[in-house]
């Protein structure tokens, strides 16, 4: 199956939201045991099952500022909105409150958002590095994974269509510019689990086809900022033509 979505990357890519599309496909394809030839033996359990510890964080009144030098921070939704962990984005802690170290951010740490927008709730990151000094906020749910999993795959799990739709149908709140989950709702999530030798595998397969579809995005862009500047000469000329003709 890889590699019929790698010979049709192009062409997938071409329609409409391609682009989009094709990585849902490939999140799909990889959390279903179908984009690999693999003997390895799926089981469906939850994500609570493959967590060791959980909690939220706090959400003190804090400055409307990024923590500077060896300040503490608190960590917006933001950090953990868009796949890759951003430590940038925090709000300094006054001076005057004391720190709670036991919330600080660790490596290894599994975060997903359960307060945000219907689009961005639960979204997730795993924190490979990190500054020291910054906690979590309380919107903000901490998983510590289990040895029996990779992190990565866990990662791909719960950005996958299928969790997405789990997500939207759970979430509370009237509006959708706010959105939340519960820490119950987010241990419950299905997960269907292969050995961990093949997560590992998946994983490095997914990175590889979702760096295609980054050189695709680009060349798109490429394509079509080529295609507006020469629209804006051909624009340009017709308007400084002398007569119709």
């Amino acid at each position: 199956m890889s590699r019929l979505v790698t010979d049709y990357l192009p062409l997938l890519a071409g329609a409409p939201n391609g682009v989009k599309k094709l990585r849902e496909l490939i999140l799909e394809l990889a959390t279903s045991g179908r984009l690999l030839e693999t003997d390895s033996d799926w089981r469906q359990t939850q994500l609570r099952e493959l967590v060791t510890s959980s909690g939220a964080g706090w959400s003190p009144s804090c400055e409307t500022r990024p923590r500077t030098g060896d300040e503490w921070g608190v960590l917006k939704v933001s950090a953990v909105s868009w796949s890759q962990f951003r430590p940038e984005e925090n709000k300094a802690l006054p001076a005057h409150l004391e720190p709670r170290p036991e919330l600080e951010v660790c490596p290894g740490d599994f975060l997903i958002s359960r307060a945000n927008t219907a689009e961005l709730v639960a979204r997730s990151v795993v924190v490979e590095d990190t500054p020291p000094r910054l906690i979590l906020s309380d919107k903000i749910v901490r998983l510590r994974l289990s040895g029996a999993c990779d992190p990565r795959f866990i990662q791909l799990v719960n950005s996958a269509p299928k969790s997405r739709s789990y997500y939207a149908r759970v979430a509370g709140g009237t509006s959708s510019s706010m959105k939340n989950v519960s820490r119950e709702q987010i241990l419950v999530l299905p997960v269907l689990l292969p050995s961990l030798a093949e997560q590992h595998r998946i994983v490095a397969k997914v990175d590889e086809l979702m760096a295609l579809c980054d050189r695709l995005e680009t060349r798109q862009s490429d394509a079509q900022a080529a295609h507006a500047r020469l629209v804006d000469e051909l624009l340009g000329s017709l308007l400084q033509a002398r007569d119709a003709e």
